[in-house]
């Protein structure tokens, strides 16, 4: 660890940002969150202002889009253009150590958990803007001798969820007594808590390590099971309607999550059980 201890996060109001605040502050951070009212992510001349002015030593860029459409959205190119900015001059003004926040999407799936060195195959314009900003990433941390990590986040969730995202829509159709239909229940998928990511990515900006890290819970649960969790807090199971419709996407993605346990330090503390009763409560 440097002996300042001074972080610039972006993406601080978003569903992973909120959660790693408190944490930072609480691990000794000087946190300076980057929003609108300080500097335009989208205006290079501004992010280089931000940087000269504050000059820190670490950085976690959450920043992107996740609403409507997300995945196909142009902003994604926006959005990476931003992150090879922030570390452009994050770099320039002396930062030290950064963490990008990846995608599963990134991974070309399997029917086994997925290693940080498997292939990648990224299909949707969210996963290649993604790759991109990575790619680039790891040259500019080269020229300037920045530690530069890419957490890869499997399927997250959590408190407060924008309207349209499926855990936000599975809690508002039960509490008001609406049916919820789940086309394929039978899809496996590496759900993780939101705080649980918040911490991972505490541990890995604490950490000496660089370089790919899955953050994941390491481990599948059926769509299907991950509703029934919910429902059952809520006591409405009834209101699920289960389906199991062909559909053309992997059947399995999951993530090995051995190097975050064991090089990084963080083992997830929750499970779905357990986020449900902190989420609905």
């Amino acid at each position: 660890m440097y002996k300042q201890k001074k972080v610039v996060l972006t993406g601080a109001s978003g569903l992973i940002g909120r959660e790693i605040i408190l944490p930072l502050i609480e691990c000794g951070y000087d946190v300076i969150i980057l929003n609108r009212n300080n500097c335009d992510l989208f205006n290079e001349n501004s992010i280089k202002n931000f940087f000269n002015f504050h000059k820190p030593q670490y950085l976690i860029n959450f920043a992107w889009n996740t609403k409507d459409g997300y995945l196909d959205s142009e902003l994604n190119l926006k959005y990476a253009q931003a992150g090879i900015h922030l570390l452009k001059y994050f770099g320039e003004f002396g930062g030290k150590r950064a963490i990008y926040a990846g995608t599963c999407f990134e991974y070309k799936f399997k029917n086994e958990p997925l290693l940080e060195s498997d292939e990648i195959n990224p299909i949707s314009l969210y996963a290649r803007a993604k790759v991109k900003l990575m790619e680039k990433g790891f040259e500019i941390a080269k020229n300037y001798g920045i530690e530069f990590g890419w957490g890869r986040i499997f399927y997250a969730f959590g408190k407060n969820e924008h309207k349209n995202r499926f855990t936000s829509n599975l809690i508002y159709s039960l509490k008001n007594n609406l049916y919820f239909e789940i086309r394929n229940s039978g899809l496996i998928r590496d759900y993780i808590y939101s705080k649980d990511i918040a911490l991972a990515f505490l541990a890995f900006l604490n950490s000496n390590e660089v370089g790919i890290v899955n953050i994941s819970q390491g481990n599948g649960a059926s769509i299907k099971d991950f509703c029934i969790e919910f429902a059952k807090k809520l006591n409405k199971e009834k209101y699920l309607i289960f389906k199991n419709e062909e559909i053309k996407v992997a059947p399995i993605i999951v993530g090995n999550n051995t190097k975050l346990k064991k090089i990084i330090g963080f083992t997830p503390k929750y499970d779905i059980k357990s986020a449900a009763s902190e989420i609905l409560y």
